[in-house]
């Protein structure tokens, strides 16, 4: 396939999660400054389709991670992978852009680049923490990778790798200083709040995955339990991308800790985060965005013991969030595998609790302003780049492929700011029940919406 035989206006991206929703609407919106007629097709979420997306699959089928966790629904992921694959080589995109879900979006890459078509991937697979391995994959899949640290494109450049670091679009759309009063008039925290704000506030983020939270929740009310008795006017608030999650965290909540309250959101997670005293998070982008908000918070994360013992073998680093990974050093504390356990995370969110963690704030601010760049603009040049580069030096179609395309998009306007604001997409709040709500009760009290 040749690159006149490309639609050069015609953009595949395929995010398998929501934190790659956000860095693919940013590139989105910046291939679009560029390029005023271009048309998007992939997979993505709520995000990237209002940016004009036309996603063939809803990512949260994507959203699976662990190894024995993804073996579970290997044959769904895997029939989706075949079928996505095939609508973009047949609509002959000008660029494939994989976005994170490197196990998923990697073979797509090769594929597809032995098509003709050129790929990036977007946000670099661990390579330099575990499964070295995959470098044969990676060269032979993409054309060129796009870093979110800057230690990655110093390893890419040993492995005679192209690769671009862009950083991070959240470290240049977060404010570098953020008014924690501010953020709860925004929430409206003191009217949505089910237990009065008269002490401390604590968020509880479980993840943003339904495998992950139905996991990591269960162990979370056993830790909000015994920092109640110790901290009895502490309020505790929550947040998750979508409804159906947060009726997942209401429905394992009350299994567990009917006794206690909780506030769920959906959506806001930046107004939720900046609200909070402290935070207790699941590894993942969330940390990276606890971080910049400047709130203190611990990261924890525990996979099935298949899982576990696998990924033992290969780690080659000891540290496993963002914000350390950044600072190549321990600047949070991380609470892994046997060190999730309730009575280790009670202890430490106590102590963030309860001291000004002024160091640690000031470790967020440097890190913060070391990572601001414009990485949408950034992003959006390499992956340009890399389409003129192939339009200089085409390669072979394979032979006996179809050549008429059979997905079309209608061309989509740039969205409003209004809609693409998505740090203030504040939905009705769920809440669970206080202690004197359920005074006098036998069955359990259901959440209030």
């Amino acid at each position: 396939m040749t690159a006149e035989q490309h639609n050069p206006h015609l953009y595949a991206l395929v995010a398998g999660e929501l934190s790659g929703d956000t860095l693919g609407a940013g590139l989105m919106l910046a291939i679009l400054r560029h390029d005023p007629e271009a048309q998007f097709i992939g997979i993505g979420g709520p995000k990237m389709i209002a940016c004009g997306l036309h996603s063939s699959f809803k990512i949260e089928q994507l959203a699976v991670m662990g190894i024995s966790e993804v073996l579970a629904q290997l044959v769904p992921i895997l029939k989706i992978r075949k079928q996505i694959t095939r609508i973009i080589r047949d609509a002959k995109p000008c660029v494939f852009v994989g976005i994170d879900a490197p196990d998923f979006n990697l073979t797509i890459e090769r594929k597809l680049r032995a098509e003709g078509i050129p790929t990036v991937h977007y946000v670099s697979p661990s390579v330099w923490a575990w499964r070295q391995g995959r470098m044969k994959k990676i060269r032979a899949s993409c054309d060129h990778m796009l870093s979110l640290l800057k230690f990655e494109k110093d390893f890419y450049d040993e492995q005679g790798m192209p690769c671009t670091y862009v950083g991070h679009t959240l470290a240049n759309s977060i404010p570098l200083e953020i008014d924690e009063n501010l953020s709860r008039e925004r929430l409206d925290l003191m009217r949505t709040s089910v237990e009065p704000v008269t002490d401390k506030v604590l968020g509880i983020l479980p993840g943003s995955r339904a495998n992950v939270i139905a996991r990591m929740l269960p162990i979370y009310t056993s830790t909000a339990r015994i920092i109640k008795k110790q901290m009895p006017k502490i309020c505790f608030i929550s947040t998750v991308p979508t409804r159906e999650l947060a009726e997942q965290v209401k429905d394992i909540w009350l299994e567990n800790a009917p006794d206690l309250s909780l506030t769920i959101y959906v959506g806001s997670p930046h107004e939720v985060i900046s609200s909070c005293s402290a935070v207790l998070l699941t590894s993942g982008t969330i940390a990276l965005e606890t971080m910049l908000l400047k709130r203190p918070f611990a990261v924890a994360y525990k996979v099935s013991a298949l899982t576990a013992a696998i990924c033992k073998r290969m780690l080659k680093v000891n540290i496993f969030s963002l914000p350390n990974l950044i600072a190549h050093r321990r600047v949070v504390n991380e609470f892994i595998q046997d060190q999730c356990t309730p009575e280790a995370l009670a202890e430490e969110m106590i102590k963030l609790l309860t001291s000004d963690n002024l160091l640690m704030k000031k470790e967020f601010y440097n890190l913060h302003n070391s990572m601001r760049c414009n990485s949408d603009e950034l992003a959006a040049q390499a992956v340009l780049k890399v389409i003129a580069e192939h339009g200089s030096r085409p390669r072979e179609a394979a032979a006996g492929k179809r050549s008429e395309p059979v997905v079309k998009t209608e061309p989509k306007s740039l969205p409003s700011s209004e809609k693409l604001n998505f740090k203030n997409d504040i939905e009705p709040e769920m809440t669970l029940p206080t202690n004197a709500e359920l005074i006098g009760k036998s069955s359990k009290t259901e959440p209030k919406f």
